[in-house]
């Protein structure tokens, strides 16, 4: 039996924005044929605006991922998404937009969540806006009329569902936030620690590596 690997995040989460490396490097791992991967995504923020001080402690934790990393926050981010007091920050339209990726091309997530990312951290796109979230779809090649229905069935009908099972899986894993890395054996779920590898993705893949090279055929 195959392992599993369920990757628990929020697209608008900075950590999982610094972890997008440590997911690539297991993504694109010779071992990629040996797992299953799932994503499972949690509505961090919900319709809001932040006030000035959390946009603060958000500066602040941009920073250290910065140094940390080297992932990149553009200045359309800093110094606009990020400054402003009107700016709306919802995850729920981001997730529906992967999920409906999902749909259309499977095995595609990674790249959409990444496209998300990027568009948000690096270009301080609106990613709340389905305009941009099918912009991003389609640089995938998902065409914007198959994608919009989809996204909106994802966003008005199902996308609590996704959210209620992100949580279980979270309880029953022993995840206390995003990102998680959780490996499945059978019934078993084992929370893989990340968060000293922020800075040595390599490091963390061998960890994954030796975590199921013995068991994964």
């Amino acid at each position: 039996m195959k392992n599993r690997l369920h990757y628990i995040y929020d697209p608008l989460c900075g950590w999982c924005y610094a972890a997008e490396p440590l997911l690539n490097n297991i993504l694109e791992s010779p071992l990629r044929e040996r797992f299953s991967f799932e994503m499972h995504a949690g509505g961090l923020f919900q319709r809001m605006k932040l006030p000035a001080s959390k946009r603060t402690m958000i500066r602040q934790a941009d920073a250290r991922i910065a140094d940390m990393t080297g992932q990149i926050f553009g200045e359309a981010y800093l110094n606009g998404l990020l400054a402003r007091d009107d700016t709306i920050y919802d995850s729920l339209p981001p997730i529906a937009a992967i999920l409906a990726v999902g749909r259309l091309a499977p095995g595609l997530e990674p790249e959409m969540l990444q496209a998300i990312q990027h568009a948000h951290y690096r270009e301080g796109l609106a990613v709340v806006q389905e305009e941009t979230l099918g912009g991003l779809a389609g640089t995938l090649g998902v065409e914007r009329d198959r994608f919009s229905p989809l996204y909106n069935e994802m966003l008005n009908e199902h996308i609590q569902n996704h959210l209620d099972s992100t949580l279980t899986l979270m309880h029953y894993a022993g995840a206390q936030g995003f990102p998680a890395f959780v490996i499945q054996r059978g019934d078993t779920l084992e929370r893989l620690g990340h968060e000293k590898h922020y800075n040595d993705p390599a490091a963390f893949a061998a960890l994954f590596a030796d975590r199921i090279g013995d068991d994964a055929d």
